[in-house]
């Protein structure tokens, strides 16, 4: 019977599952130990872990045609990594402000439309928020 119990107790340490977790502890209490020592900087740490993030917030989602909405990204890159942010609608006057953070766009036809900001780190697209605008006619 102990047989059995030993057999099975190595079992499940040496499965697939168990030897992946225990590797991703692993690697995860070298890196945090080597981080509080000063021997691996926050950029040595894989981005995958943090990946930056884009949030637009817009003065409003629905107007008159003829008004003017703001739209702000917000962004976060704890990496400290050169981050870009682009902007794209599929319709209105867009003139982009404070190194790209911030966007106007003036909506002069009624419709539906996309405002799109890219965030760019290092040079490569990395992801993107979209906020739909409706324009109403004005009275």
């Amino acid at each position: 019977m102990t047989i059995d119990i030993v057999s099975t107790q190595f079992e499940i340490f040496n499965s697939p599952e168990f030897i992946m977790k225990r590797s991703l502890i692993a690697l995860a209490t070298v890196t945090f130990t080597l981080a509080l020592t000063g021997c691996v900087s926050q950029h040595d740490v894989p981005t995958s872990l943090n990946p930056p993030t884009i949030m637009i917030d817009a003065s409003s989602r629905q107007i008159v045609s003829g008004e003017i909405v703001t739209f702000t990204a917000r962004t976060m890159d704890i990496y400290g990594r050169s981050a870009v942010v682009t902007w794209t609608s599929s319709g209105g006057n867009l003139v982009t402000e404070q190194d790209g953070r911030m966007a106007r766009v003036k909506f002069d036809e009624p419709g539906m439309y996309s405002v799109r900001a890219t965030l760019s780190t290092d040079g490569h697209k990395t992801l993107s928020d979209v906020v739909e605008v409706r324009v109403k006619p004005a009275s």
